[in-house]
């Protein structure tokens, strides 16, 4: 499978982290801002670097941002620029946009021009649009105290018609499944022997790195 790609507009503190993120967990990141020194300060920690103004139509269009994954509008502060590339993305096509909101009423504006999801850097850290970027069967990611995380996610195709029993999630991946939800909306227990549906939803906790071997037996 190639490496997923992913565009982050504005390198703040919040930017940044996510893009050094996303580039972590091994995706191709396009990292852009106006400011030199933030370019510079991400650049060994990304893809790619640009110093631009990405309120311009010709600097988005020429990322091809059409192509990319996501795309992550971090620049929250500057509600003008967060909105503008925000529609300019979404009328060019853009795929999965993120957009950072300093209010509720920037939140309800982003949501309005074209943003799939708008996050709160207070409330949403960048690990978890991360973890939602890059494992596209999450639903829900919350980091819990300690070491461990909890993850709502869909079930994938090659899931289907197995069971808890064959897929060994707790033995062979580290992972505990708290509960299921069918496609009918009823909430069970963990029975090992049920045969996961096309439309299911699964509840499950986990450290870092059990969910990250799970997101990559999902996507086979």
């Amino acid at each position: 499978m190639p490496n997923q790609q992913f565009g982050v507009i504005g390198l703040g503190r919040f930017g940044a982290r996510v893009a050094s993120g996303l580039y972590e967990a091994g995706a191709e990141v396009i990292a852009i801002d106006e400011a030199p020194e933030r370019v510079d300060a991400i650049k060994a920690n990304v893809t790619t670097a640009i110093c631009a103004d990405a309120t311009s139509a010709d600097v988005l269009s020429e990322l091809e941002v059409q192509e990319l994954d996501g795309v992550v509008v971090a620049m929250g502060r500057d509600v003008e620029a967060s909105i503008l590339i925000t529609a300019q993305l979404k009328r060019m096509g853009a795929r999965n946009i993120v957009a950072r909101a300093s209010s509720e009423l920037h939140a309800q504006i982003l949501s309005m021009v074209g943003a799939d999801r708008v996050v709160y850097p207070e409330h949403d850290a960048g690990m978890r649009v991360v973890r939602q970027l890059t494992s596209p069967h999450v639903v829900e990611f919350i980091t819990l105290e300690g070491p461990l995380d909890f993850a709502v996610l869909t079930i994938p195709d090659n899931f289907v018609n197995h069971t808890l029993r064959d897929l060994q999630l707790p033995t062979r991946y580290g992972i505990t499944v708290v509960s299921i939800r069918s496609a009918d909306g009823q909430m069970r227990l963990p029975d090992p022997d049920y045969s996961f549906g096309p439309h299911d939803t699964v509840y499950v906790v986990g450290n870092a790195e059990s969910m990250q071997r799970l997101s990559r037996l999902m996507e086979k």
